[in-house]
């Protein structure tokens, strides 16, 4: 299964990699960057990880673009596919 993180592709070549991936990996602090990695996942068949165990998680838009979402508690989130508590997010990828 191959994976990549968000902060380590160079963005003017993202959708070209993306298209190589089965998960995109995000970090809390980088997803607000990733507005073209969550818009275009579904399109290039690559599934999107998000570490968001620094902060809160605020729902928004991008919910139903991520597949798995590593928070400190669960406060109920819904529209994603699996939201974990613990663990590292390498852990829960399928």
């Amino acid at each position: 299964m191959k994976f990549q993180w968000f902060h380590d592709i160079n963005l003017t070549k993202l959708r070209r990699e993306m298209k190589h991936l089965r998960w995109l990996l995000i970090r809390g602090e980088d997803l607000s960057k990733a507005t073209p990695a969550w818009m275009f996942a579904e399109l290039d068949g690559c599934l999107i990880a998000v570490d968001h165990r620094h902060k809160p998680f605020k729902s928004g838009t991008y919910n139903r673009a991520i597949h798995l979402l590593l928070v400190n508690h669960d406060p109920n989130i819904k529209g994603i596919t699996k939201v974990a508590t613990e663990g590292e997010l390498e852990d829960h990828l399928w």
